[in-house]
């Protein structure tokens, strides 16, 4: 471990080793970034299981870690005033403690940068705080998706109480010149902090962002927002992180194999997939085999042996990670399924975490896409086949393509020049 100190302080709720994609990809911003860091975490393992694959993510960057043993939910009010009470005194702890070794920087902290995440937007509030005592401080903060709406553009709300932390909040607004929400919503207040007081604000592409600021109570607060915008895709890890663990699944040799990662039920459910192969004559449905990692598998491979599938649609558990991106290379071809439009939304807001895992495995990328996403518009080599999101009938005629040859993945044309540095 080097003596280095760390300069930037991350602060993310769910972080690694704990099973979440967000906690993933704020692990994989320190690794990419290349650049010691300073970790604040809560402990989850009453929500997230452990993958300890995980902490080689961010292996040899962090120097401090703390992992508050505060309440842990979703975004429960209580739980988040008990996270930054707990937080704020852990600042203050390694501040003293870079103080006694000669470690602080002119300013007085002993960092220069710091780096908060959500969902959970529990990290958001605690990054709001160190802003305010510590204003030298550049923070940037991102969103994996918008928080004060879910991914059917509905509000999603979490009261707030009256409480010493929410009159601050308010007093921290209305003293930068802001105008508060009129709200009791958590997650507007965790939005609206990041766009009154964050130096950089990043979402994961710029749909995500004009989105969000159209949501936005005060029209001068969404100019600042936009005027801060980082968009930047999901990241994409170097190659060398997938051949850490071989996944114990071995692939049928002389056939197809196609990949799904995610939940099987919900917006994002591959059924139409599912469908598709049960439409193709059985001498083309045996020339391909479609492998779906996911939850509750009894149940999905109870419909797939009641629709005579068994043969070609492989239901498997979930992954560690390391091995979900080692099998992921091996594959033919990795299916991605965009969410539909949300309620309201002129264009699509979400794009999927998996891409960057996807890019980097250099695997040809079938999408079952949302005519207005952010996949949709994309000219990548990896994304090689498209069909609409609904349309089993389309997805079939795709399938009978790739069985009868008439198309073929082109791996080379998807393998990421980026994704090849280590």
């Amino acid at each position: 471990m080097s003596s280095t100190p760390a300069r930037r302080l991350v602060i993310a709720y769910c972080f690694v080793p704990y099973v979440d994609t967000s906690g993933t990809v704020a692990a994989k911003r320190v690794c990419l970034q290349g650049e010691p860091v300073d970790v604040i975490q809560n402990e989850m393992g009453g929500l997230r299981a452990v993958d300890p694959g995980l902490d080689l993510v961010a292996d040899g960057q962090i120097r401090r870690r703390a992992v508050l043993d505060t309440p842990t939910y979703f975004a429960a009010w209580r739980s988040i005033v008990a996270w930054c009470e707990e937080g704020m005194q852990q600042v203050d702890r390694w501040s003293a403690e870079s103080a006694e070794s000669g470690q602080l920087l002119d300013t007085g902290i002993p960092w220069s940068s710091m780096f908060s995440r959500s969902h959970f937007v529990a990290s958001h509030f605690l990054a709001a705080l160190v802003k305010a005592r510590h204003p030298e401080i550049v923070w940037e903060a991102e969103f994996s998706d918008p928080c004060s709406a879910d991914a059917t553009g509905a509000e999603r709300h979490a009261p707030m109480r009256d409480s010493e932390l929410w009159d601050q909040l308010r007093s921290l607004l209305e003293d930068a010149g802001w105008e508060p929400p009129a709200s009791d919503n958590v997650f507007e207040w965790a939005e609206v902090l990041v766009y009154a007081f964050a130096d950089r604000i990043m979402f994961t592409n710029a749909q995500q962002a004009e989105y969000m600021a159209g949501r936005c109570h005060d029209p001068r607060l969404a100019d600042r927002l936009r005027a801060r915008t980082v968009a930047t895709h999901h990241p994409m890890l170097p190659e060398k992180f997938y051949a850490m663990d071989r996944a114990p699944v071995e692939l049928e040799q002389g056939v197809l194999n196609i990949a799904y990662f995610g939940n099987f039920y919900g917006k994002q459910s591959p059924i139409a997939a599912v469908e598709a192969m049960g439409l193709l004559p059985e001498e083309q449905r045996e020339r391909l085999r479609l492998h779906i990692f996911t939850q509750p598998t009894d149940t999905l491979r109870d419909i797939v042996t009641r629709m005579g599938l068994s043969d070609t649609v492989k239901v498997e558990e979930f992954l560690p990670f390391l091995q979900f991106l080692e099998i992921a290379r091996r594959m033919d071809i990795l299916l991605v399924v965009d969410y539909p439009l949300p309620q309201g939304a002129e264009r699509n807001p979400f794009l999927l975490s998996k891409w960057g895992d996807y890019r980097g495995s250099g695997t040809p990328v079938w999408g079952i896409l949302e005519e207005s996403s952010v996949l949709s518009a994309t000219d990548d080599p990896a994304l090689q086949f498209r069909t609409p999101v609904g349309h089993a009938t389309a997805a079939a005629q795709l399938l009978s393509r790739l069985a009868r040859g008439v198309v073929a993945p082109d791996r080379d044309a998807a393998r990421p020049q980026a994704a090849r540095i280590a």
